[in-house]
């Protein structure tokens, strides 16, 4: 008896050791398959945009923010459970709150607020200052919540795969950069046609080109108070591509 009660000790040692370790893998498995997914869609989305207007303005030099425009048509080529913005040119919700797809009975659950930027965090640990994304959100029958957005570095969307309520709300964990900057100079009106449609770290991104490409808290570029200013610096910005190209 005291050998059978030995052996199931070192069992549950040995269980209790590598089972959080299997748990988080299999978890990243199913966020990098989930971004996969997600950006086939968002892809898809934009070359049927382009196809329908490609003279159309998605930024200038006095906004960079996505016009209203590009992301009304790039929301109508997506299956869209609900929207919301920060800026009151679109609406008042801030969308915090539970909400059905068409008929079905499925409730979801998800935020997208005025200042979602500070309630996500880099791969280092530190908090996001880059409104760079707070334009407009939009929630996706998939579970995913997308973020519109842009600064002087360009337009994105940024991807939560499972949706802020989901967590662990972490750049390059559940959470990618989608870049659409142009190989043309910023201070001119920006086609559709234009624009880059690429994950933050490919090459032509401003993540690629500032140096910041790669998948490791270490790579970004942060300030002295652990904060970043835009998700392009942000670390965990260059796993968009990483893992959305491995095997």
């Amino acid at each position: 008896m005291a050998e059978v009660l030995i052996t199931l000790g070192i069992i549950g040692i040995v269980a209790a050791m590598t089972i959080p370790t299997l748990v988080s893998k299999i978890q990243e498995a199913h966020f990098h398959a989930k971004w996969k997914e997600c950006y086939a869609i968002l892809n898809n989305a934009f070359k049927m945009t382009v196809a329908e207007n490609p003279r159309m303005v998605v930024t200038t030099p006095e906004n960079y923010n996505p016009s209203k425009e590009f992301i009304d048509a790039m929301l109508s080529h997506l299956q869209v459970v609900d929207t919301c913005a920060a800026l009151t040119s679109y609406d008042k919700n801030l969308c915090d709150n539970y909400s059905h797809y068409k008929d079905s009975q499925i409730k979801y659950k998800w935020s997208g607020t005025a200042n979602m930027y500070s309630r996500y965090k880099t791969l280092s640990g530190g908090k996001l200052n880059a409104y760079d994304f707070s334009n407009k959100a939009a929630l996706l029958k998939n579970g995913a919540s997308i973020y519109f957005g842009g600064s002087h570095s360009g337009s994105t969307i940024l991807v939560d795969v499972n949706n802020f309520n989901g967590g662990p709300n972490i750049i390059g964990k559940d959470v990618y950069v989608i870049s659409m900057t142009s190989a043309l100079i910023n201070s001119r009106i920006q086609y559709i046609e234009d624009l880059y449609f690429k994950p933050s770290g490919d090459e032509g991104t401003r993540t690629e080109k500032e140096g910041y490409a790669g998948c490791d808290e270490s790579i970004g570029s942060v300030n002295v108070n652990g904060t970043v200013d835009y998700i392009f610096k942000a670390p965990g910005a260059g796993c968009s591509y990483k893992y959305l190209h491995e095997k």
